[in-house]
Parts: structure tokens; sequence; C-alpha cells
């Protein structure tokens, strides 16, 4: 009986929303969030921006599909990453770009497709903006498998 009433009163006192110490649990209906993956072949020119046309997760809406970018629905630190797949036999070089900076890149060249990965944690002021774009003209694959991707989450305010 003892442990049940001190289990009863230790949850009584558990916060979501601890304002006096600064601390706000994350809530996956206001936490932003999204994916979104290439479904078909994209031809690129130098420094074009990869439009993930099919939208799996957009909460916030920070992700737009027409243009390609996400912008910060608040100030945080974001968790960012994408996988690009080459045409068959195609060389790839993208960058992740934060604004009007490039951030990091990925390459790859051989016979057969190849896949280039960046994960990036950002922190980003409401607003912010974040593209992955190609560095040179070249086309970029996907199909009904899914092979390219784009996401990103909020991790802390």
């Amino acid at each position: 009986y003892g442990n049940f009433q001190q289990k009863i009163y230790m949850s009584s006192h558990f916060k979501f929303h601890d304002t006096d110490n600064g601390c706000c649990c994350l809530n996956k209906k206001t936490t932003p969030a999204f994916s979104a993956i290439l479904t078909k072949v994209q031809s690129l020119g130098v420094k074009d921006t990869i439009k993930f046309d099919k939208v799996v997760t957009n909460i916030q809406n920070g992700y737009n599909p027409s243009s390609g970018i996400f912008t910060a629905p608040m100030a945080g630190v974001y968790q960012l990453s994408t996988t690009v797949m080459s045409h068959k036999g195609q060389k790839l070089v993208v960058h992740l770009w934060y604004n009007d900076v490039k951030m990091s890149g990925g390459w790859g060249l051989g016979n057969q497709h190849v896949q280039a990965t960046i994960n990036m944690v950002l922190e980003l002021q409401k607003g912010d903006q974040v593209t992955i774009k190609s560095r040179e003209s070249n086309n970029v694959y996907s199909d009904d498998d899914n092979y390219t991707s784009f996401s990103g989450y909020l991790i802390a305010q």
C-alpha cells in the first residue's frame, strides 16, 4: 500500500511543461517535422534545388514541395538529413544549404547508381531556410522505390 501511495504522489507531481525551469516537452501535434521523397527522375542545372514532390509528413507545414524548401516554423535545433541517388553512371554532387550558405556536401561517381547522404544538426531561427541543391547539371534518380528523400525535425527549443 505504501509503494502504491508513493507512485500516485510521484505521478501527480510530474510536469509536462515546467515553466519554472524553462522546460517544454515536445508534442507530436506542434513539433515541426517533415519527410518528403522524390518519386521520379529530376533534371537539375547548376545550384538547382531538388523538389521532393511526395510529402509523407509535414507537421507545422515547414516543407514546401513546390519549391523544395524547408522553412523553420519556429526557432530551435533541428536534425536534417537527405539521401540522394544519381542516375545510372552519372556523377552526383549535392549540398545542403542553410539560407544562402553551403553547409555540407555529398558526391558519388560510378558505373551504376550511387547515393550520397548528408546529416546535419543546425540551430535555426524562425524563417530560416534549408534546401538540397545540385552543384552542377545532372539527373537525380528516384522511382516508386523512393531512393531520394529529405527529412528534418525539431530536437530542442
